[in-house]
């Protein structure tokens, strides 16, 4: 059964931060968000979810009142995590004492959310392999005489998971197991050449109003690869295992400075 997660921040680059980490690291998630904590707790009447998280500072109702008010729900026992700018060490002690038992600091990286998550639920006891965001990367694919460009959704050393556009080319992707992967300006617009992998599995994540598919995701694992193609994937998640975007630290960087 999917893992459920409600994220709640006035912020909208937070929510979109938040449920593009979740997404990527379990891809099966439902991933609500909302702008207002007096929203949220009418959500939460209804509806079970297996963890909240909430920032502290809110409009209305702050994080702690939502959390108090939270047990007069379905949710009372969910999980819960506050998000905060603010951690310093005499404010995590006071959310603490107060019953607050998860506090994740803003800024976050993916995986540190990952780590509260797999704390709470343990969604993940086994993983394949560990897998990070690489956003605007594109994965090329050449399918008879065409090169199909899908968008890269998380990535490891050992594979990654990608989406494109279902069209009749899609047919003879089989056919196809040898690839490249294009890494955006953020990278130095450098691609990985001549990878061979093995598809591992195609499902398809969108369909049209005819119930054809629209939009599918295909998992690949590494066969082999060039030497300088493997520093060039090496480099990318480590840069990436660890930091925002450049963009969505510039957007952070802003929020926290008003």
């Amino acid at each position: 059964m999917a893992i459920r997660i409600l994220v709640v921040h006035e912020y909208t680059v937070i929510q979109k931060i938040a449920q593009n980490y979740i997404l990527t690291e379990y891809s099966d998630a439902i991933v609500n968000v909302f702008s207002s904590t007096l929203d949220a707790i009418e959500e939460l009447k209804t509806i079970q979810y297996d963890i909240v998280l909430c920032a502290m500072e809110m409009y209305g109702m702050d994080g702690l009142a939502f959390s108090e008010a939270i047990l007069q729900t379905i949710n009372k026992d969910t999980n819960f995590i506050i998000m905060t700018s603010n951690y310093d060490e005499k404010n995590i002690i006071s959310l603490k004492q107060m019953g607050i038992k998860h506090v994740l600091s803003i800024p976050f990286t993916q995986p540190q959310l990952r780590a509260f998550i797999n704390d709470m639920i343990k969604p993940r006891a086994k993983r394949i392999f560990e897998r990070f965001i690489v956003q605007d990367t594109h994965v090329l694919i050449p399918v008879k005489g065409q090169t199909l460009t899908a968008q890269l959704i998380n990535i490891g050393m050992n594979g990654f998971l990608c989406e494109l556009t279902f069209n009749k080319t899609c047919n003879n992707i089989l056919e196809s197991n040898l690839l490249a992967l294009k890494f955006p300006e953020a990278f130095g617009n450098i691609t990985a050449h001549d990878i061979t992998v093995s598809l591992m599995r195609i499902s398809v994540s969108e369909w049209d109003s005819k119930s054809l598919p629209e939009t599918i995701r295909i998992a690949y694992r590494f066969v082999q690869m060039p030497p300088a193609s493997k520093k060039i994937i090496q480099k990318a998640i480590k840069i990436s295992s660890n930091e925002l975007t450049m963009a969505e630290s510039q957007a952070l960087i802003e929020i926290l400075g008003e």
